[in-house]
């Protein structure tokens, strides 16, 4: 392919154009569009400033800087393996050390990293095919919304992006000219992915077998093979050994990823959740920072014992490989519906929707590249040109391992946002390949590309379930405007989300309640709560809501069973059992002992920071 790509451009082309113009100063150009990037990333988010959504951190975001604020003044006191993948929470403890703990300082850091992510398209282009073809990349990687939206939100995905766009350059560079310190820089590489997203695991062992296969079709003898798995390894375990060292020291065990595994998987399979999409479950609060400590809590109940995260997790794990096996058909079509949404145009995000953000955000407004467009040439370009090239074909392998990940937990834009630095050059490589094809009258070539192209485009365009659900967008603006004092139209938004009737709408039903209750309607109140289903997320935090009217309205005994029925749906919960103790503290001191203990018993589980 590289060589084909070569001959090609001694013709009058576009990327001959382009490589006559570079070749003076290469660096230059580069540089140029890398700037680019980083204007337009500084303009997005000088433009996000003046929204609603700018001070305002939003669930991951306010777990990682808490978590962060507590590394930085000594006071994270954790005695658990990790929950959450903990690099990101040291990075930002670093600069809020450096600087002081503003999340701004992380959102210009972002930026930097986003920046760089986009020079990284232009050196993976580079090495896979010319440096025509790394400068359209670094053009596309600059004008592509997803990226530059994430460059100036203050979550971990910047720095997710930046090192799997870095691990995709290294073996791009080593298939190209194999070195020892490639390898090493590779393996200190991948051992920082994984700590900061558990995925990235499955494609670690893929690298080494990449290198190992390129070494082994060049006669290479067995010590130079051993050398480069040793060295490999060595970076992997020198990146790793700090996080891995704190917690056999807290917690007597080696534990390679957090302790989310399980239940994500669990999420992400559940036979009762309808859509392909993460849903939340009843027994489980939605928020990060109780969400694995509930799933930990339940699967102690269903198994008499108290187990620790890690138990937990591997409880989850056997729930879905049960589940798969008793309802062979439905996990079938489940992971079906899974494929057709990593494959779908549609946005979903477990924080921000983009195109919902845009509407707020004027910068954002501007027609940049998106997914719908990326995807389809990205694929007919890597499937057109696997066979012909080496280097596409190891990107491609990385590619499906990293689908493979998403199909089997959830596809959010942010888990996706990853394979975008594989497709972006791999687009630009097809659209150029297929130049040859048109210009050497290839029709049958002519024709593969296009169908490709056509059936990416039909399927990202699919009506799949859920694909139209805006509810958890519209409840998070609503949140951000109550916060801010728009109580009314916070209201709006809410009731908006109501009338969608979707699985989230629940949240906005128990937002509604709350309000009307406050302002003394308690009928609408209960009506509210009545629109929430008994199998909803919501579910348990609605016989809470209706236990706080019912002693408002002096029914005491109606008030502790909604409490008693709230904890039956969610065990884990510790508020509605400190309101059941208050109540009985002043009738049945006993059975307030009794929920004492229990509620000792729930609250030593709680040791997330």
């Amino acid at each position: 392919m590289g060589r084909r790509i070569k001959q090609i451009a001694a013709k009058p082309t576009l990327t001959n154009y382009l490589l006559s113009l570079t070749d003076e100063r290469p660096c230059l150009f580069s540089a140029a569009v890398a700037f680019l990037a980083l204007i337009l990333r500084a303009m997005a988010l000088l433009s996000l400033k003046d929204s609603i959504y700018f001070d305002f951190l939003l669930w991951d975001e306010r777990v990682y800087h808490t978590w962060a604020m507590k590394i930085a003044d000594g006071t994270y006191q954790s005695t658990s393996i990790y929950e959450f993948a903990p690099l990101p929470a040291y990075l930002m403890a670093f600069i809020y050390t450096l600087f002081s703990p503003d999340i701004l300082y992380i959102r210009v850091l972002n930026i930097i990293l986003g920046t760089l992510t986009c020079y990284l398209a232009y050196l993976i282009g580079k090495e896979v095919a010319n440096r025509a073809i790394g400068l359209v990349a670094c053009l596309i990687a600059a004008l592509y919304k997803p990226f530059i939206f994430y460059s100036i939100v203050p979550l971990k995905t910047s720095l997710s992006l930046f090192l799997f766009a870095l691990a995709i350059y290294f073996i791009t560079a080593i298939l190209n000219k194999p070195s020892p310190l490639k390898v090493l820089l590779l393996g200190i590489i991948a051992g920082l992915m994984l700590n900061v997203r558990m995925n990235y695991g499955i494609i670690i062992p893929l690298m080494l077998f990449i290198l190992l296969l390129r070494l082994s079709k060049e006669n290479a003898k067995l010590k130079a093979l051993l050398v480069i798995s040793v060295l490999f390894i060595a970076g992997t375990a020198m990146s790793m050994s700090p996080f891995l060292a704190r917690n056999y020291k807290v917690a007597g065990k080696f534990a390679l990823t957090t302790t989310q595994s399980g239940f994500n998987l669990y999420l992400g399979n559940n036979l009762e959740n309808p859509d392909p999409y993460y849903r939340p479950v009843p027994f489980a609060s939605s928020s990060p920072f109780k969400q694995g400590v509930q799933f930990t809590i339940e699967a102690s109940r269903r198994m008499h014992k108290k187990v620790s995260p890690q138990e937990a997790s591997l409880y989850w794990s056997r729930e879905v490989l049960t589940a798969a096996v008793e309802q062979p058909a439905e996990f079938i079509w489940k992971l079906f519906q899974k494929v057709l949404v990593f494959f779908n145009q549609f946005e979903a995000g477990d924080h921000y929707h983009i195109g919902f953000v845009s509407n707020y955000v004027g910068f954002l407004k501007f027609p940049f590249f998106s997914l719908w467009l990326i995807l389809p040439f990205g694929m007919a370009g890597m499937l057109v040109s696997i066979v012909r090239c080496k280097k596409l074909l190891a990107l491609g392998a990385v590619f499906f391992l990293y689908a493979l990940t998403l199909i089997a937990f959830f596809t959010n834009t942010r888990y996706r946002l990853p394979v975008a630095v594989i497709l972006i050059p791999s687009a630009v490589i097809g659209i150029h390949v297929l130049g040859s094809f048109l210009k050497n009258k290839e029709f049958r070539n002519i024709a593969l590309y296009a169908s490709i192209v056509l059936g990416f485009f039909i399927v990202e365009f699919l009506p799949i379930r859920g694909t139209d659900d805006m509810t958890a967008y519209l409840n998070t603006h609503a949140l951000i405007l109550e916060s801010k004092g728009f109580k009314d139209e916070a209201m709006a938004y809410w009731e908006k989300s109501s009338h969608m009737d979707k699985p989230f709408s629940a949240f906005a039903n128990l937002s509604l309640a709350g309000r009307y209750f406050v302002r003394g309607d308690t009928e609408r109140a209960v009506s509210c709560l009545d629109k929430i289903p008994e199998n909803s997320f919501a579910a348990a935090a609605k016989h809470e809501m209706a236990g706080d009217m019912l002693v408002h309205q002096g029914q005491i005994e109606k008030a502790i069973a909604a409490y008693q029925r709230s904890l039956e749906i969610n065990s884990g919960q510790r508020r509605p059992r400190l309101k059941i103790i208050r109540i009985y503290a002043k009738i049945d001191r006993e059975k307030a002992l009794q929920e004492k203990k229990q509620l000792r018993y729930i609250s030593s589980f709680y040791d997330v920071f």
